[in-house]
């Protein structure tokens, strides 16, 4: 037994010499100390998430993304929290699921603290603008996570590490998502291929998704139309710039149902359908992304992200 075994051994014995001077007790077999063994299993890394969604206090882990877990809200839910609620608090719209994520048992932003000269209304600040906004979510974050009271009327300090929930506070997120529904698969990707049509190999700057003929076609964010109209190679063509400067094109449509100039919204304006124009093999979506300068970027790896 090691030295700093001693201690704790000498202090049971002698809390069960007490309890036996008061009543007769049988003496402890090796099962009752099993318990304090090396060997005993420990328990689970994370708590089990059916605890926090019982539990009433502000409650947080870290989830680690089963095998069969590839919806966000199906796991907001088993926590007690929202969708929105995991998107804020990640930082992240969670349309592809990372490998971890941090999760709550409340509705709402929780924030942590990266410095220790932040203060409670220094954060307030960053998520509202007015007076009131702000001295109305300062109130609800210091009745939500039991914060003295003097709070109300002072610079709260807040020490590094520490986490609050930001009640009813959300991040708008203007990320990527397909421009169609239901993509099962992909008929080409991005990168070095061989040319459908020309059979050379040549650079892939898009990716292309495989749907029939007339599949309504949606911006994968929003923006305003700069172009809409014939490209040679591309056939029917939208593009779509983006209010960080980046953009999207939409190619081999069989219809065009927007005008340039005109502001389109991710997911709700319809922009065309899906048809075969140019040079295409058949019916799909040719879906490409460009940055500031209009060079290519992968789509699939635009997903869910700005």
């Amino acid at each position: 037994m090691s030295k700093a075994a001693v201690p704790l051994g000498g202090a049971l014995l002698l809390l069960f010499a007490v309890s036996a001077s008061a009543q007769v007790r049988p003496a402890p077999s090796l099962r009752d100390w099993s318990r304090f063994s090396v060997l005993t299993p420990a328990g689970p890394e994370h708590p089990p998430a059916e605890a926090l969604r019982r539990s009433k206090r502000l409650l947080w882990t870290t989830h680690k993304v089963a095998k069969g877990e590839y919806s966000a809200a199906q796991i907001a839910k088993l926590y007690g929290t929202t969708l929105m609620s995991l998107q804020s608090t990640n930082r992240d719209e969670l349309y592809l699921l990372p490998r971890h994520l941090t999760v709550l048992n409340k509705e709402g932003l929780l924030y942590e603290v990266r410095k220790d000269t932040e203060t409670l209304d220094g954060i307030v600040a960053r998520f509202k603008i007015g007076q009131t906004e702000r001295r109305q979510l300062k109130e609800w974050v210091i009745k939500a996570n039991g914060l003295p009271g003097y709070a109300v009327l002072d610079d709260y300090e807040l020490e590094k590490g520490s986490r609050l929930l930001l009640p009813g506070v959300k991040i708008n997120f203007d990320t990527y998502h397909y421009p169609v529904t239901s993509v099962q698969r992909l008929s080409g990707r991005f990168g070095l291929r061989r040319h459908p049509i020309y059979r050379d190999k040549r650079r892939h700057v898009g990716i292309d998704i495989p749907k029939p003929y007339g599949t309504p076609v949606y911006p994968a964010r929003s923006g305003v139309v700069v172009e809409a109209g014939w490209r040679e190679g591309y056939g029917q063509l939208v593009i779509i710039r983006h209010p960080d400067g980046f953009s999207t094109r939409y190619g081999h449509l069989s219809k065009i149902t927007v005008k340039a100039g005109q502001l389109v919204q991710r997911g709700k304006t319809l922009i065309g359908k899906v048809g075969s124009t140019g040079n295409s093999t058949g019916p799909h979506l040719h879906w490409e992304v460009r940055d500031r300068h209009g060079n290519p970027v992968n789509p699939s790896q635009k997903l869910g992200r700005r």
